[in-house]
C-alpha cells in the first residue's frame, strides 16, 4: 500500500513538473528511462506479492508516463526497453513474495521518488 501511494504521487508530480525546464534534455531522458526501469521492477515484484490488487497497476502507470511524455518513437522505445529490463531483472531475482521482495519494492519506490525529485518535482504524500 505504501508503494502504491508513493508511485501515485510520482505520477502526479511528473504530470505537474512538465512546466519545469530541465538543464539537459538528455539527462531528463535518461531519468525517464530509469523511472521506467523502476516501474518494470515494481510491476514484477508487486504482482508477485499482490497478484489480484496490483495485476496491471504498474503497467498502467507506465502507459500514463508514456502518454504524458508524448515521446518520439526512439524515446518511446527506450522507455519500453527500460520497463522490460526492470521487469526481467526483478524476475531474475525473485520467484516468490518474500520479505526481501517486499523490501526491494519499497527501495524501488524510494528510488523512483528520488528520480522524480531530480526531474524537478516534489512528491505529495
Amino acid at each position: 500500500m505504501v508503494v502504491m501511494k508513493v508511485v501515485a504521487s510520482l505520477i502526479l508530480v511528473l504530470a505537474s513538473s512538465f512546466l519545469v525546464v530541465s538543464p539537459a534534455a538528455a539527462s531528463r531522458s535518461d531519468d525517464l528511462v530509469l523511472l521506467s526501469t523502476v516501474f518494470g521492477e515494481l510491476h514484477f515484484v508487486r504482482r508477485l506479492c499482490e497478484p489480484v490488487r496490483e495485476q496491471d497497476y504498474w503497467r498502467e502507470r507506465m502507459k500514463q508516463l508514456v502518454a504524458l511524455e508524448k515521446p518520439t518513437a526512439r524515446e518511446r522505445r527506450r522507455l519500453v526497453e527500460g520497463f522490460n529490463k526492470g521487469y526481467n531483472n526483478a524476475q531474475g531475482q525473485f520467484s516468490a513474495c518474500t520479505a526481501q521482495a517486499e523490501l526491494f519494492s519499497i527501495n524501488r519506490a524510494e528510488r523512483g521518488e528520488a528520480i522524480v525529485l531530480r526531474l524537478g518535482g516534489a512528491p505529495s504524500r
